[in-house]
């Protein structure tokens, strides 16, 4: 049973009214018990007739009912307590798969269908859906309600009308920019609710929107206190402009203070839902010209660090990085729009002196420098670039291996995989260039703890094309063979970490030998990769590793370039 679902339905289903009808006197023993723990007022009856006479007497919420049932059938109820009420939520229980009379029932309006034997958990999530669905009816009726009483009681003309959201009826975010005037200083405060996302998903969107009206009426109240404007500026950002100029940051900041306590310390109700608790989150700034970004600014400060409140002039470094993240996210726009994203090939020396590629990206900026993914990859993943770019470099490069005769590897990432048009386009690529035997797909270690399953089914459709698999920065610190037995890679790459300081820490050195050892009993290859030096290669080769990659044997380029194996030996 989903402890989490009951407990939700206990919360919105506590002012519910449920009623239940059943002839089987153990079942409906069972059922009510279930239902007297989750609901607070339920009545039980044993025929259709004795329900409909209750129904007629007092309004429910939800009606529960068994189809095969003497005096009156779950279908002829159903019938006549629709015909009262189209609205009604009605659940049908049945042992029953007559589909005449389903489709009879659904042609009524009645939506939910449980099985006999009732399944509990599948019974708790039908009635969990069920509870939230009435819950948020009841909330946007309750919200139109209020709105509409507020609005009504003000008399606003269509221009003033075109200054409010129209969802907590304070200004909008069109107002605010014309309010925004360059070149005076102006003070604002930004507040944003934490975990707002919580509420939405835990309850519903409307018990969200509820919220976020009553919050706007709070700040509408005290802003007669304070002097300034209210406006919503996105989901559940509220901006508040003062509209004195010359106002000191001591000043703004008891203000929030004062503010804050006010609404942290309210317990909202939200139509059955009783003392909700918020936390906000605000930053302020007095500024001329940037007023909104310096806002932001601050709000990504406060989250960043756990800051209740910041004031923008307390966090200029931190602009800096925000700077950066502004800028590199031109350069990504840009390496998109402009196809900038650049493959380049690392060599990869066998044992046996074949030599294979790694396939590496860059993104090459507007002075023609190739820049490497430490300046830009974290910043994709955050800002919905990574698909773009990575698919970028995927296919060119599988495009350029289709001319060669040599195998390269090409790095995949979990956000890759759980990319399901990304991935029926890479199946087509690899069959059009017939170049799946000579293809080595590297996923990194750490990654295949996201989800085991995806991870596990793309390597199956994969190698049943003849893709062979590396696991790649094997030992960072996530190490479990266990990966290996249930992945069967074909290859394991050892971390650059280990590689790099495997002659200075004799323990790193025993863990190499011994991940060397175990891979060669299941068969599995070794690389090494950020094999720097002579010395570092030498070692690397007494142990017994299978391929090596570093700048010793050769650096990325854009041009695939040959490995001088005498130069190594």
């Amino acid at each position: 049973m989903n402890l989490e679902s009951v407990e939700q339905i206990r919360v919105l289903g506590s002012s519910l009214n449920i009623l239940y009808a059943e002839d089987d006197s153990l079942i409906r023993e069972q059922v009510e018990s279930l239902l007297k723990r989750i609901f607070v007022n339920v009545d039980s009856v044993s025929n259709g007739e004795e329900a409909y006479l209750l129904y007629q007497s007092k309004e429910y919420d939800i009606v529960l009912t068994d189809l095969a049932m003497p005096k009156l059938d779950g279908l002829e109820l159903s019938k006549k307590i629709m015909s009262d009420n189209p609205q009604q939520q009605i659940m049908i229980i049945s042992a029953h798969r007559d589909v005449d009379q389903l489709v009879k029932l659904i042609d009524l309006g009645v939506s939910a269908f449980i099985l006999k034997p009732i399944n509990i958990q599948k019974f708790i999530q039908k009635i969990h859906l069920k509870v939230k669905e009435i819950y948020a009816d009841k909330m946007m009726k309750a919200h139109y309600e209020q709105m509409k009483e507020q609005i009504g009681s003000q008399t606003l003309t269509q221009e003033e009308l075109q200054k409010k959201d129209p969802l907590t009826s304070v200004y909008n975010f069109n107002y605010l920019e014309k309010c925004l005037k360059k070149n005076e200083m102006q003070t604002a405060i930004l507040f944003n609710i934490k975990d707002f996302k919580l509420i939405n998903d835990y309850y519903s969107h409307n018990h969200g929107n509820h919220l976020l009206f009553q919050l706007a009426s709070i700040f509408t109240r005290e802003a007669k206190k304070y002097h300034f404007d209210v406006f919503r500026i996105s989901g559940d950002e509220f901006l508040l402009l003062y509209k004195q100029k010359d106002l000191g940051c001591k000043q703004v900041h008891s203000d929030v203070e004062e503010i804050l306590k006010v609404i942290e310390n309210k317990k909202f109700n939200i139509v059955g839902v009783k003392d909700i608790n918020i936390r906000l989150r605000a930053s302020y700034t007095c500024t001329q010209n940037r007023l909104l970004e310096e806002l932001k600014v601050g709000q990504e400060y406060a989250k960043k660090h756990s800051c209740s409140i910041v004031n923008y002039k307390e966090c200029s470094d931190f602009h800096h990085s925000m700077h950066n993240i502004v800028e590199t996210k031109k350069l990504l726009k840009n390496a998109v729009e402009k196809s900038m994203v650049v493959p380049v090939y690392q060599p990869i020396l066998m044992l046996n002196n074949d030599v294979k590629y790694e396939v590496l990206m860059r993104i090459e900026n507007d002075e023609n420098r190739l820049l490497t993914p430490d300046k830009f990859l974290e910043i994709a993943k955050a800002h919905n670039y990574y698909n773009e770019i990575s698919e970028m470099l995927i296919f060119k490069s599988l495009e350029s291996i289709s001319s060669r005769e040599e195998t390269f590897s090409v790095n995949i990432s979990f956000l890759d995989m759980k990319n399901f048009e990304f991935v029926e386009r890479l199946e087509e690529k690899l069959l059009e260039y017939d170049i799946a035997s000579r293809v080595v797909f590297e996923i990194i270690e750490s990654e295949i703890l996201e989800d085991m399953e995806i991870v596990n089914q793309f390597i199956k459709r994969f190698k049943a094309l003849g893709v062979k698999f590396a696991i790649d920065d094997f030992g960072s610190g996530y190490s479990n063979f266990a990966y290996i037995f249930k992945l069967e890679p074909d290859f394991l790459k050892l971390d650059g970490s280990l590689v790099l300081n495997i002659l200075a820490d004799k323990g790193i050195y025993t863990l190499v030998e011994s991940i060397i050892e175990l891979a060669h009993k299941l068969n599995i290859e070794v690389v090494a990769e950020f094999v720097s030096t002579k010395e570092i290669y030498d070692t690397l080769n007494i142990l017994g590793v299978d391929a090596m990659q570093g700048y010793y044997l050769g650096r990325p380029d854009r041009e695939i370039k040959e490995v001088i194996k005498e130069d190594v030996r």
